[in-house]
């Protein structure tokens, strides 16, 4: 009995000194908003229990690098607005789009206005493979020339198929997919997210595109 006793403490204590970072990413992260210099137009995320205090701790330096850029950008607004006499906004906003199965999706948006008829608004991806403890590109979803192409195909006819939203005279080439292409995860594939102007009038926005995965698959 008492060698058993011994056993029994022993693993117990193994068990409390189990590092930490070994922990599995639970199935929703936790996404926090916070504002850089208590700044309200400049909203940005943060996160919680991602799985390891590293792949967390990447995740969040991500976020804090892209808003200390968006914070440069408005602050050069600001004073372009003094100089030539215009009114001057830049606001981000983020919005989380999948938070499942070990995979997270945020978009992060800055919409600037540098006088003019209207602003502008850009969008940058982040998504992250949370059990590879990476984050993720669309070249790391679409690896091969050929993937590329059948989903610049599919995209051209989606779009081709809907004149009213899209550029009714877009060519093929003018559909560019690279790394620094906007997605996000989804329960049956791919979103891809384009710019605007990139393949339909400011009107359209951002488009947005589900490529199921049996596109690229």
């Amino acid at each position: 009995m008492k060698k058993a006793m011994v056993v029994l403490v022993l693993l117990l204590a193994f068990s409390c000194c189990i590092e930490p970072a070994q922990a599995q990413p639970t199935k929703n992260v936790i996404v926090e908003s916070e504002y850089y210099d208590g700044v309200e137009e400049l909203k940005y995320p943060q996160v919680k229990h991602a799985g390891t205090p590293k792949i967390t701790r990447m995740i969040n330096q991500d976020f804090r690098a892209y808003i200390e850029k968006a914070a440069a950008a408005r602050k050069e607004n600001i004073e372009a607005g003094k100089k030539y006499h215009f009114d001057p906004d830049f606001q981000t906003e983020f919005d989380v789009k999948y938070n499942n199965d070990r995979k997270l999706s945020i978009l992060m948006s800055s919409y600037i206005f540098t006088g003019g008829a209207h602003g502008s608004t850009s969008v940058e991806s982040f998504n992250y493979d949370l059990k590879a403890r990476e984050r993720v590109f669309l070249t790391d979803i679409l690896k091969t020339p050929s993937q590329l192409q059948k989903v610049q195909h599919y995209v051209f006819t989606y779009a081709k198929a809907r004149p009213e939203i899209f550029y009714p005279d877009l060519k093929k080439e003018d559909i560019h997919l690279n790394k620094e292409t906007a997605f996000f995860f989804t329960e049956d594939g791919i979103a891809l997210v384009f710019q605007q102007y990139d393949i339909a009038p400011y009107v359209s926005g951002n488009q947005v595109i589900n490529i199921p995965r049996k596109i690229y698959s």
